[in-house]
């Protein structure tokens, strides 16, 4: 009886890795078209800018606030005392935020009525090709940056993969400094992403919202120092040349045999 409970919890786990890396996938693709697409969103002509104005900005706030509330410790110790869940903790945070963050950008309005500068591109190739260019260049640093970082467990796949092969949570094998600088700033590419929301062609009212919003957001959650700057530029190039010392080991080792 025991071994048949151990089997779904296991496999109930590989299935919410499935799903959350299948909604990340989701939320991430259709964030990524919102914030560097060159036009505007769906609005209702009918409705109002002030009810569009409040609509969008409930929506920030219903992202801002599961995101702030679910990462707090008082809410993390009762879910685990309440529900019991402490492995899969990290992926019902991060499952939360694909939800809100799509519904979200899919309910988005946006209100061309209202801007601080408002250039088409659609006709101006060159113009196009400048913008288009420079969110691919941050989208691509971006990824570079989640690269160097644990991205499996920052979506949790890596805490239940530790917990069924008998492991220590990963972030324990993490330095205390480390652990320090992902409490402060838990996302890469802050700055990059401000650059996008900024650097756009179409800055309406609905858009300076939005960067508005999420720029003071971010500045307010990441109070990075120096020391922590100086710690991990050490031990992420530390790492990396490990990792490539390691490869150049095996390599060597297999051409000789």
């Amino acid at each position: 009886m025991w071994g048949v409970l151990e089997f779904i919890h296991k496999h109930t786990h590989l299935l919410l890795c499935l799903l959350v890396f299948i909604a990340t996938l989701t939320a991430v693709g259709n964030f990524q078209v919102f914030v560097s697409k060159q036009s505007l969103s769906y609005w209702d002509p009918e409705s109002s800018v002030i009810w569009r104005f409040l609509l969008d900005s409930l929506l920030l706030l219903l992202f801002i606030g599961q995101h702030s509330f679910m990462s707090t410790r008082w809410f993390k110790d009762k879910l685990a005392s309440w529900l019991y869940i402490t492995v899969s903790e990290r992926m019902i945070y991060v499952a939360a935020t694909c939800a809100c963050l799509l519904f979200t950008v899919l309910q988005w309005q946006s209100i061309p009525e209202t801007y601080l500068w408002f250039v088409d591109t659609r006709e101006r190739f060159l113009l196009w090709t400048f913008f288009f260019l420079c969110h691919v260049v941050c989208w691509f640093l971006l990824g570079l940056e989640i690269l160097l970082m644990d991205c499996s467990e920052m979506l949790g796949i890596s805490q239940v993969y530790r917990y069924h092969s008998s492991l220590s949570p990963p972030l324990a094998q993490k330095a205390r400094k480390l652990r320090e600088i992902y409490s402060r700033m838990r996302h890469p590419g802050s700055l990059l992403l401000t650059l996008m929301l900024w650097l756009h062609p179409l800055m309406t009212l609905d858009r300076l919202l939005l960067a508005s919003v999420l720029t003071t957001y971010m500045i307010g959650r990441h109070s990075f120092e120096e020391s922590h700057y100086e710690f991990a530029e050490k031990y992420f190039t530390v790492e990396q040349v490990e990792r490539k010392s390691s490869s150049s080991v095996r390599y060597e080792y297999v051409r000789e045999n």
